[in-house]
Parts: C-alpha cells; structure tokens; sequence
C-alpha cells in the first residue's frame, strides 16, 4: 500500500511530465493526446488511494 508521500511524488511526477510535454516541440495534437494519458493516469491513481484513504489535491 503506498504511502502519502509515494502518493505525493507519484503526482509530482505527473504533473512535471505534463510540463515537459505542454512545454515540448511536439505537434499540438501529440501534445494533447499524451497530457490526456497522464491525466487518466493521474484520476485512476487518484480513485485508487481515495479508496485506501489517502486523498490527495486535485
């Protein structure tokens, strides 16, 4: 079961990918479909600890 902390890092992580890729050469929409990836990632990590009781910020 991860901690808060892991569960920190892990959003953390998450969101300086989507930096890197908002902030990248990339064709908008490779942008847009690779932030939309990490942001499935992102609500089903956020459900997942939800139900093991570990809320995180949106």
């Amino acid at each position: 079961m991860p901690t808060r902390k892991e569960a920190e890092e892990f959003k953390e992580m998450l969101q300086q990918k989507m930096l890197e890729i908002e902030n990248s050469d990339l064709p908008k929409n490779i942008k847009e479909e690779l932030i939309n990836i990490y942001l499935d990632k992102w609500k089903a990590a956020h459900e997942a600890l939800l139900g093991l009781g570990i809320p995180l910020e949106d």
